[in-house]
């Protein structure tokens, strides 16, 4: 949600308690699955708007459902899941330059299930553990964010955002398999074996907070170029390699910055917006560092905006990631959504 808060500024500050709106959008994501992400793809439905109570204070809500798609492995099968996000806030416009903004974003907690492999190791033998990863996980979090733009009517304008995000992330994961295998891999686990496998045979309970402090440059041109450099940093109440696997919902917060396979620790993007008279052509690319030994994100997005009426908007958009280490690419997926705005005077 930052990223999409962020990304917006520039235009309302430009335009400030211009109309109140209602927006619908559509979503499909794809993953290949690995060791630290097993689920491999989404569909989610969005609604969000917007309104103005006078020309200082705006209001803002973001309702978002996700169905996880099924996943299967050599010999386990788990349907899909259902998550739920929301998101609340309002913005005050202090005067032509300064902008100030809160939000709080959370989700209820939800049961996911995912057919997971697993490798246990007992001195030189590995054993793979198949079965269907059951993660119970919640979030709840707020944002602050302050923006400062020129506004001069000029033909280089500036724009510089700064935010804090703090969100508290509940996790309880428990690797759940036959019998037999769950007996061999509790008799491959000693007391205070750290193995991630041996955590989640158990069975780990790891409540996580994040903080992402972000800055955002923008650069805007004779009114029709915007070019965005973005930056952000991640920081953890403890190492978040320690949670177990990576949960789906986990990834959902950053949905607008795509899905991440791994606890990002920081994250650069640039990105350029060129506005037609009744198209917006947006590009942008980011690179993202995960923590611990996970390697590093890569992803590149591209949208287009239709301004159909007055009252009216369409976008379309695509996003592709690959994530990497040392090996090489490890995950490649892609997002494509689709979305229509409606203004009210």
């Amino acid at each position: 949600m930052i990223g999409r808060l962020a990304l917006l500024l520039p235009v309302v500050l430009a335009f400030p308690a211009s109309a109140h709106d209602l927006g619908v959008d559509l979503t499909f994501n794809g993953t290949t699955a690995s060791a630290t992400n097993p689920r491999s793809g989404s569909a989610g439905f969005g609604l969000s708007g917007s309104y103005d109570f006078n020309d200082q204070w705006s209001a803002f809500f973001t309702a978002s459902y996700v169905r996880d798609f099924a996943t299967r492995t050599t010999d386990s099968y788990s349907p899909g899941s259902n998550i739920f996000l929301f998101s609340a806030g309002a913005m005050f416009v202090v005067n032509d330059h300064v902008m100030l903004m809160g939000a709080v974003n959370g989700s209820p907690p939800s049961l996911q299930k995912n057919a997971a492999q697993l490798p246990l190791t007992d001195g030189t033998r590995t054993i793979v553990l198949d079965g269907v990863l059951e993660s119970t996980n919640a979030s709840l979090g707020g944002t602050l964010l302050g923006s400062y733009a020129t506004n001069g009517l000029s033909r280089w304008e500036h724009t510089i955002d700064v935010s804090a995000n703090v969100t508290g992330l509940s996790s309880f994961q428990n690797l759940q398999l036959g019998r037999i295998a769950e007996a061999i891999a509790r008799n491959n686990c000693p007391p205070g074996d750290d193995q991630r496998a041996c955590r989640l045979v158990v069975g780990t309970n790891t409540p996580l907070v994040q903080v992402r402090l972000g800055a955002t440059y923008t650069a805007t041109l004779f009114s029709k170029l915007d070019l965005m450099l973005d930056g952000a940093a991640f920081l953890y109440d403890k190492d978040p390699a320690a949670v177990g696997l990576f949960s789906t919902q986990q990834g959902r917060l950053a949905m607008d910055l795509g899905s991440p396979t791994a606890p990002w620790v920081a994250t650069a993007r640039l990105t350029g917006l060129y506005r037609f008279s009744k198209v917006n052509l947006r590009l942008g690319y980011q690179f993202g560092l995960y923590s611990a030994d996970f390697g590093a994100n890569h992803l590149v997005r591209a949208s287009v905006t239709w301004k159909v009426s007055s009252s009216f908007r369409l976008t379309l958009s695509a996003l592709l990631q690959t994530d990497v280490d040392s090996s090489g690419p490890i995950n490649r997926g892609g997002t494509v959504s689709t979305g229509a705005l409606f203004l009210f005077p």
